[in-house]
C-alpha cells in the first residue's frame, strides 16, 4: 500500500486556497450595505438643473414634469425609463428605473433584477411575495393577481445611511428599481 503524504509546501498552498475561499465572500459581504451615496453617479441633493446637465453630458434627452426628470436610457444593459424625483426645495432624493414587462416577462425580470441587486448589496432586509385569496403562489394566476392588486412582489435593502434600494413589480407589470435617500425626501 502506497501512502502519499503531502509536502509541507502543499499543505501551505491548500490552507492558503481555503482561506481565500472563506475570506473573499466574507469581505465582499462585509463591505456591502455601508452607504448609498448616489444613484447612477448622481449625488443625493443635486438640483434638477444639475441633473439635467449630467443627462445632457451623457447624451440623454430629458423631460421635466413638475418635481421629476424623466429620460430613456440603458440601465443594467436594458432600456428603461429613468425617473429622478426632487423634493420641494429642488434636491434629488429618489432614482427610479422602470422596465417594461408582460405576463410572461414580469416575474422573470423581477427575479433577474433582484439577483442583480443581491450581488451588488448582499442579502435583502425585506423580501415579500404576498397573495390575497383566492390567489396563491404557484396557482398559475400570479400575473392576474398582480394586475388586480391581489399580489405583490417586493424586495428591499436598507443601508446604514438610511438610504433604501428596492425592486418590485407594479400593477401594470412593469418592474421598478428604486434608490432613495429619505433624508432629502423629508425636506420641505
Amino acid at each position: 500500500m502506497i501512502m502519499l503524504i503531502p509536502l509541507s509546501h502543499d499543505i501551505y498552498k491548500m490552507k492558503k486556497i481555503f482561506l481565500i475561499f472563506i475570506f473573499i465572500p466574507v469581505l465582499c459581504f462585509a463591505q456591502n450595505k455601508k452607504s448609498l451615496s448616489h444613484f447612477w453617479d448622481i449625488p443625493w441633493g443635486t438640483s434638477i438643473e444639475q441633473a439635467e446637465a449630467i443627462f445632457k453630458d451623457r447624451g440623454f434627452e430629458t423631460v421635466r414634469e413638475g418635481e421629476s426628470l424623466i429620460s430613456q436610457a440603458k440601465y443594467e444593459g436594458e432600456v428603461a425609463s429613468i425617473v429622478l424625483l426632487f423634493n420641494r426645495i429642488n434636491r434629488f432624493y429618489s432614482g427610479n428605473v422602470v422596465y417594461s414587462g408582460t405576463g410572461t416577462t414580469a416575474i422573470p425580470k423581477y427575479e433577474n433584477y433582484r439577483k442583480v441587486l443581491f450581488r451588488r448589496y448582499g442579502m435583502p432586509d425585506t423580501s415579500v411575495e404576498y397573495f390575497e385569496n383566492p390567489y396563491k403562489k404557484g396557482d398559475g394566476k400570479e400575473i392576474e393577481a398582480i394586475s388586480t392588486e391581489n399580489a405583490f412582489y417586493f424586495t428591499e435593502w436598507h443601508f446604514k445611511d438610511d438610504c433604501l434600494a428596492s425592486v418590485s413589480i407594479l400593477k401594470n407589470l412593469e418592474i421598478c428599481l428604486t434608490f432613495k435617500n429619505p433624508v432629502y425626501a423629508d425636506k420641505i
